[in-house]
């Protein structure tokens, strides 16, 4: 019997197939599946969640890069719902939008959280922010939402008193009611 997060993840996968495609829209998937460029010489390889298209996966960086930025702008609006949603997000669009990854496998990597620990989190924000354009956090129940909410103010306190550079501003943190709602809401208006 499929757990409660495996149902959400099918969940999700089906309503962004339905704005992105079925062909752009990949679940559990590894960064190096179909992998054509450099990246699939043995490097830790993650696995997201879900991962959304374009992919960046065969060495035409600008090119991929240039369609991911089309499909950023194409659907600025289901981006903007996360961060407007009553949930909890880190920056607004315009900043967002201005820290993307410039060199990503995807456009969105998405990873789920209902039960890790704070390490297991950390690690699901550092693959979101370096593997898609835009990383997205989705914390299953309030618990998880409270741990990554200290866990980004962690990495916000680090980044301020300079123990890293690295503050991964191209990540939102969203619970899951507030990101399947956006989705559907996003469906809704391409069928009228």
């Amino acid at each position: 019997m499929p757990s409660e997060v495996t149902k959400y993840q099918e969940s999700a996968c089906k309503s962004l197939a339905m704005i992105f495609g079925e062909d752009n829209v990949k679940k559990e998937w590894s960064v190096t599946k179909d992998s054509q460029d450099g990246y699939a010489r043995g490097l830790y390889a993650p696995r997201l969640d879900i991962a959304v298209g374009p992919f960046n996966i065969d060495g035409r960086i600008e090119e991929n890069n240039a369609a991911i930025i089309r499909t950023l702008d194409d659907n600025k609006d289901i981006i903007e719902c996360l961060i407007k949603s009553e949930e909890y997000s880190i920056r607004p669009f315009r900043e967002l939008r201005s820290n993307i990854n410039k060199n990503p496998r995807c456009f969105l990597a998405i990873e789920i959280e209902k039960s890790g620990s704070r390490k297991h989190m950390l690690g699901n924000i550092v693959n979101a922010s370096i593997i898609g354009a835009i990383g997205i956090v989705v914390p299953f129940d309030d618990k998880a939402l409270a741990a990554y909410k200290r866990i980004n103010e962690y990495i916000t306190f680090a980044a301020e008193v300079k123990k890293t550079r690295s503050v991964f501003k191209n990540v939102l943190i969203i619970k899951n009611q507030a990101f399947i709602r956006c989705l559907k809401d996003k469906h809704s208006s391409t069928k009228s």
